[in-house]
């Protein structure tokens, strides 16, 4: 939540917390458990300084319940996009589609 994004017991789980450096170069990617504590810097605007990120949620879908993690896909997308969307999605944007996701609408109805 935002409330714990930005609040002290955070802050103390950080200081506290046995902690494991990822440097990634361009092009690089990580996987993990989203119920894992993790953090990393933030945008610099003032340097021009700024990533992008693209995250994915996979699950199970004969696991039912909560897993301790509420996902990331924005509800608008939701049973409406797969993984092979996304693909086609990307080899659009690379060839020169600037909105290659327009025709998922904006996730959120």
């Amino acid at each position: 939540s935002d409330a714990m994004f930005h609040s002290v017991e955070k802050e103390e789980q950080l200081m506290k917390a046995d902690c494991r450096l990822a440097t990634l170069k361009k092009g690089d990617c990580v996987l993990f458990d989203a119920r894992t504590l993790h953090a990393g810097n933030a945008n610099d605007l003032e340097k021009g300084e700024t990533r992008v990120l693209m995250n994915f949620s996979f699950r199970n879908p004969q696991v039912t319940g909560n897993l301790g993690y509420d996902g990331s896909i924005m509800p608008g997308y939701v049973e409406s996009i797969t993984l092979a969307d996304i693909g086609e999605a990307l080899v659009a944007y690379k060839a020169g589609d600037k909105d290659p996701f327009a025709k998922f609408g904006n996730g959120l109805e």
